[in-house]
């Protein structure tokens, strides 16, 4: 079988694309990068000097139509997401989505419309991170027995999101049309995803809290804030921040969740060291156990096995968590409701009905 021929649709997230294209360019077996299209034609010049032979475009459909390229990774701005994987399954390419999935429920559907017709996979990175497999997998060996409740937070400074790799200003992330909310929303559809990950479970209300507390003339939130009720009867809160004075890390570990089961506790910190901590009062898993990797396990492996997943869930595989555009699209369901709780000041059932989504959004 020849190897995937893969092209990179918007390098408007840049902090997935390079990394994927770092990863394509040391070589992935089966994988290689063809082009990148961006309607910047200086910044996509010089990403295909320096991870391609030279492929470039700024239309996003003659690269899409490539008879080189196999499948899309889409890592464009997020209300260009459905415009842009419609194209591919119009031309038959396979797509690795970038989160959020879109910025509204109805762009949403579309994806999810388009994954009947090409397989679309959500780029989750926690769902590749070595430390959180392996603790999913002590979960469902029974290490905290059922699991009850959970806490995911993240304090990020807004000085550390930027257009593109060149500029100091946040740009389209700002932009509440073109990336659909603030820090709430982008990293946020991380969390709301994670917890249905880890707990197998749908969220049926959510009440929640956005604001700019920080950075007022943002033009979208720097903070949000949600309490879910889950169909398995367990409540999980996300915190999702772009008002951190600094990126003040791996010590404090700005990025974490802690997990309450009947039978025990886990803390995730994969950015401190230890990474994870599992507390269970049944044997084996009586005490405290700890996970600490190194090198590129400790974090940049995701990158890896994402792309990994997906060449072989192209290819026929059915890879274990793969996350699809229906988990794309309940991952922003349950931040679109927190949104709408905000807003209204009162507890939103989920799922939203389409009038309530498209308010929200």
């Amino acid at each position: 079988m020849s190897d995937l021929g893969i092209g990179i649709v918007g390098l408007h997230n840049h902090y997935h694309a390079y990394p994927f294209a770092d990863y394509l360019r040391k070589g992935l077996p089966g994988m290689r990068l063809v082009g990148v299209a961006d309607e910047r034609a200086d910044l996509a010049k010089e990403f295909a000097a320096d991870y391609t032979d030279g492929v470039w475009t700024a239309d996003y459909a003659d690269l899409i139509r490539r008879d080189d390229v196999d499948a899309v990774i889409v890592t464009s701005y997020t209300s260009a997401h459905a415009d842009h994987v419609e194209l591919a399954a119009e031309a038959g390419k396979p797509v690795l989505l970038d989160k959020p999935i879109a910025t509204t429920m109805a762009d949403a559907r579309r994806i999810v419309d388009a994954s009947e017709q090409v397989k679309v996979m959500m780029a989750y990175l926690l769902r590749y991170l070595p430390a959180y497999r392996q603790v999913l997998d002590a979960v469902r060996d029974g290490a905290v027995g059922d699991l009850v409740s959970g806490f995911y937070s993240i304090r990020f400074p807004v000085g550390a999101i930027t257009d593109s790799p060149k500029t100091t200003t946040q740009g389209w992330y700002a932009d509440p049309v073109r990336g659909g909310g603030g820090g709430f929303l982008d990293h946020g559809v991380h969390f709301t995803d994670f917890f249905r990950w880890f707990f197998g479970a749908d969220a049926v209300n959510v009440t929640g809290q956005v604001g700019a507390l920080t950075y007022k003339d943002l033009g979208v939130e720097d903070y949000g804030i949600a309490t879910y009720t889950l169909d398995s009867g367990a409540i999980v809160t996300v915190e999702s921040t772009w008002h951190a004075a600094d990126y003040f890390g791996p010590l404090s570990s700005p990025d974490h969740a802690s997990l309450s089961g009947t039978r025990g506790e886990i803390e995730l910190h994969y950015q401190k060291s230890p990474q994870t901590e599992i507390q269970g009062i049944d044997p084996p898993w009586t005490g405290r156990r700890y996970l600490d990797l190194v090198g590129e396990e400790r974090y940049e492996a995701c990158y890896r096995d994402l792309l990994l997943a997906f060449r072989d869930w192209v290819n026929g595989e059915e890879p274990d968590g793969l996350p699809t555009a229906y988990d794309g699209l309940k991952a922003l369901e349950m931040i679109l409701g927190a949104y709408r709780s905000a807003e209204t000041g009162a507890r939103v059932t989920l799922p939203l009905d389409e009038n309530v989504a498209e308010a929200a959004a």
